[in-house]
């Protein structure tokens, strides 16, 4: 089973190590001076693409659309059935919000999948699944833009048709196709796309987003979401443009928190004046109690035999971090490898893996977790590949140090050692881009001194 070009690439490198070296390190140059940031710093990006052959991409392809066909029936039922709502436990004032069915039918409009996938034997755990907050379409396009100009590509085009993935005018046509369902007019809206400026990972990213929506003929605004207003019957960007529909950037936890700073938001929203795309049923998808209720009788129910096994398959154990969990001596004794997370949170933001601590000190993890609004999940074993990097990553600190033994190759200086992660973005339910992130170390994240490289996929001519 080849999924992707690893082997290929690593062997163009070799080759050619100092002509792609001198690539390599033209591109990292760029896009430390480009917009692709996150939070206003410079992602780190990977010289190697990640480019998945046809059997590969078909393979995440059909994953994606499956699991957001489960996630659908999910919110479905989440929507209609008191007693399945119950699982949640969610607040009853986030559960009012929840439970505004939107006017039109994709229930989930927007999302990334983010799963751990096996190159060699295709098998895949999901590891988060994110909705209306998801990001880094921005930078995917720099990444892919940057790689083009190339010498991997230049190499790999002799053989293969390499295609990139667009994530803004297709994202569009999938919003609009919900303003058409919605049965507001034939008239395109106004846009606003909204969030905690403050909070969002790019402002840049935001901007594309508003040209993409004046390509496809609307006018079209990013909005701090304090300064919107509402007189009534219409909501008002701060400029005064009357908005007709929401692309909505900010998460659910965050508006909630803030709740008393956006009440013309809110207002609005709950009058229906307004169409926001996607609305709060996404909540159910975010929250990763969801892990937990997916392998619970309650859900099996509602899904397919098919579904059922997929579920089984690539949704790891998960329960909830309660005061009884962290008594259980598989847990504490670390029978198994496991990972704590924030329930409700995003960004990959407190996370604990329990091979990074001693016994005790991963007791004391526990305990002081328990019952704090976290989940103890199975461990996933990312699975890790060799790239270069031009970066300033420190490769003899931890947590990168103690992954390199065995990767470092001293006529190779640039080459080391990366976990990886693989995100679908999907439109509508269609798999619409891939997002790959990677780490030197085992965590895959901000803290973790996450890498990023470009995603296409690669047809043989």
């Amino acid at each position: 089973m080849k999924l992707t070009l690893q082997e290929e690439e690593l062997q163009h490198y070799k080759n050619n190590m100092q002509a792609h070296d001198a690539s390599g390190m033209r591109e990292a140059a760029e896009i430390a001076g480009s917009e692709a940031t996150y939070h206003g710093t410079p992602v780190k990006l990977l010289y190697f693409p990640k480019a998945f052959t046809e059997e590969g991409y078909i393979l995440v392809k059909d994953a994606g659309e499956t699991m957001w066909r489960i996630l659908v029936k999910v919110i479905d039922e989440y929507l209609g059935n008191p007693a399945y709502r119950a699982l949640f436990g969610f607040s009853k004032e986030l559960e009012e919000w929840i439970c505004r069915r939107p006017p039109y039918s994709v229930l989930l409009p927007v999302c990334r999948l983010d799963m751990f996938l096996n190159e060699e034997t295709g098998d895949f755990r999901w590891c988060e699944f994110n909705a209306d907050g998801t990001s880094a379409m921005n930078e995917n396009r720099v990444m892919s833009q940057l790689y083009a100009k190339t010498l991997m590509w230049k190499e790999l085009d002799e053989h293969y048709i390499q295609k990139p993935f667009e994530l803004f005018d297709s994202f569009v046509s999938m919003f609009l196709g919900l303003w058409r369902e919605s049965g507001r007019g034939e008239a395109l809206p106004n846009v606003a796309i909204v969030d905690f400026l403050e909070k969002g990972v790019s402002a840049a990213e935001f901007e594309r987003f508003r040209e993409a929506f004046e390509r496809a003929g609307c006018s079209a605004e990013v909005a701090e979401i304090r300064n919107m207003r509402f007189d009534g019957r219409h909501l008002y960007t701060e400029s005064g443009m009357p908005v007709d529909a929401i692309y909505r950037r900010a998460v659910t936890s965050d508006i909630l928190a803030h709740k008393e700073e956006i009440p013309d938001f809110l207002q609005a929203v709950r009058s229906g004046s307004t169409l926001m795309a996607g609305d709060f049923c996404t909540q159910v998808v975010h929250d990763k109690v969801l892990f937990r209720i997916l392998h619970m009788e309650e859900t099996k129910k509602i899904l397919t035999p098919a579904e059922n096994t997929f579920v089984a398959a690539h949704v790891p154990y998960t329960a909830l971090l309660s005061e009884e969990t962290a008594r259980r001596e598989d847990v504490l004794k670390r029978q198994k490898r496991w990972i704590i997370k924030p329930q409700d949170s995003y960004g990959a933001q407190g996370i604990f893996y329990s091979g990074a601590y001693t016994e005790d000190g991963w007791k004391d993890i526990v305990r002081s977790h328990a019952g704090g609004g976290y989940i103890l999940q199975e461990y996933v074993e990312p699975y890790r590949t060799l790239n270069t990097d031009y970066s300033d990553t420190d490769f003899t600190k931890e947590p990168a140090a103690g992954w390199q033994q065995g990767a470092q190759d001293p006529a190779y200086p640039h080459l080391h050692s990366f976990a990886n992660m693989t995100g679908l973005y999907l439109y509508g339910g269609h798999l619409s881009g891939i997002y790959s992130r990677l780490s030197p170390g085992n965590i895959i994240s901000v803290s973790g001194d996450e890498h990023e490289m470009a995603s296409v996929v690669a047809y043989s001519k």
